[in-house]
């Protein structure tokens, strides 16, 4: 995915006040892992916004200096870019940790809760970075223990240092910007489990639910328990409908770490629902949206049909990749309204129902601007995926950040009698 800024040309930057400013900076170093590199993205970023690069490029150069020691400084910037899952920040200063003397066993433990392993104050740099994290404000306890070790200046550099690499963090992640080309094999984000609920890690493929298979599900009826095992796909009822009527049934897809997540069908597939006058084109993709608005493109492959999985995916990427043109404001008002009313609710209702209260245009406005920069997710449900399916849905959740890619089987469980229908999420 491009980044939504892009960096100016080398050539571009170097003619530039920044880019010779930067050039100063950078003729004082002799070693180290900008010697005779490129400048970086991050500083050919920022100098889309002159006044702003100049007015941090001197903190930038005075926080990389040695008010605090080379390796502190890098444990305290390597936790803020884990805590705030910053994966430019991680993987450069994961290099400068190296540069540094750190060893790869230290620089994983950086990426851990476990304190065990460090040595004291060490670990109490880390969780200072966590308390400011978490709070933006120190504990008594450790303010006394910081000055048992560390001058008054000392410790407004690590708070400086942690809060300077906290707002690259935010500008890097949300320009989507990746690490530089000349960074060799660039390390990968670890997960933070202490994210919250609605937030998806930025990095590290083991973030997300591993699939499970069941072998079998009790049934607790009128006439006692009975056991429904996997069972052959049928036509009826269609996968789409079931999926129409139950979307809850994608909540583990819809939002991998919020189980409470609920979904609101905003446009079904075209087979009933009301043509565009304008003849703007649309697909088979349903699309549902979270309470906070963020769009869930939904491909369904019915059984007969489970060879077309990867065209599928191949679709519900060129949607994505122009949902504003396929759904802009009028069509999702228009769509909306229609299935609120085919559900013989009104719109207001239909949204309350999703746990979130918000007027119908706010809550359509956040969904078209997440289409626009794609922040959205993207699930092809179907009765089996083939076995390498997971390994592409991995390979493009982890490219195609902040859009999220799943697959769902929706596997069928009979006795005979009764059927029940349970999702496995893949991705």
């Amino acid at each position: 995915m491009r980044p939504r800024i892009e960096p100016q040309a080398v050539d571009d930057f170097a003619a530039t006040p920044g880019g010779q400013e930067y050039a100063q900076v950078m003729g004082g170093l002799h070693d180290g892992l900008l010697a005779d590199r490129p400048p970086p993205y991050v500083v050919r970023t920022l100098a889309n916004h002159p006044s702003l690069l100049s007015a941090i490029l001197p903190l930038l150069s005075h926080v990389a200096g040695n008010v605090l020691p080379a390796r502190e400084r890098e444990l305290v910037v390597l936790r803020t870019a884990w805590r705030c899952q910053a994966p430019y920040v991680w993987a450069h200063h994961h290099a400068s940790g190296l540069l540094v003397g750190m060893s790869e066993t230290e620089l994983a433990r950086v990426a851990s809760d476990d304190a065990e392993g460090w040595e004291p104050f060490e670990a109490l740099l880390l969780c200072a970075v966590d308390e400011l994290h978490a709070s933006s404000v120190l504990s008594d306890g450790t303010w006394k223990q910081l000055g048992d070790h560390y001058s008054e200046e000392q410790i407004l550099e690590l708070l400086a240092l942690s809060g300077t690499y906290r707002t690259l963090g935010q500008i890097l992640n949300s320009t989507l910007m990746p690490p530089d080309p000349w960074l060799e094999q660039p390390a990968l984000l670890p997960a933070d489990p202490r994210r919250s609920a609605s937030a998806r890690p930025v990095g590290g493929a083991g973030s997300r639910p591993r699939p499970r298979q069941h072998r079998g599900i009790v049934l607790q009826g009128g006439n006692g328990l009975s056991l429904l095992a996997p069972a052959q796909a049928r036509t009826e009822p269609s996968l789409h409908e079931i999926l129409v009527r139950f979307p809850g049934l994608l909540s583990a897809a819809a939002s991998a770490h919020d189980a409470a997540s609920r979904l609101l069908l905003i446009r079904r597939n075209p087979a009933d629902v009301v043509p565009d006058a304008d003849g703007c084109p649309f697909g088979a993709t349903h699309l549902f949206a979270d309470a906070q608005g963020v769009p869930t493109l939904v491909e369904v492959v019915e059984p007969h049909d489970v060879w077309n999985v990867r065209e599928s995916l191949a679709r519900i990427l060129e949607y994505a990749g122009s949902g504003s043109r396929h759904w802009p404001m009028h069509i999702l008002q228009r769509s909306l309204e229609h299935t609120a009313r085919t559900a013989g609710v009104s719109v207001e209702q239909a949204l309350k129902e999703t746990g979130r209260t918000l007027d119908e245009e706010t809550f359509l406005r956040t969904v078209e601007s997440n289409l626009v920069t794609g922040r959205l997710r993207m699930v092809v449900v179907t009765s089996e995926l083939p076995p390498e399916f997971s390994r592409m849905i991995d390979f493009l959740g982890r490219q195609l950040h902040p859009a999220e890619v799943y697959g769902v089987e929706l596997r069928r469980y009979s006795d005979g009698m009764h059927a029940a229908f349970v999702p496995r999420v893949v991705g």
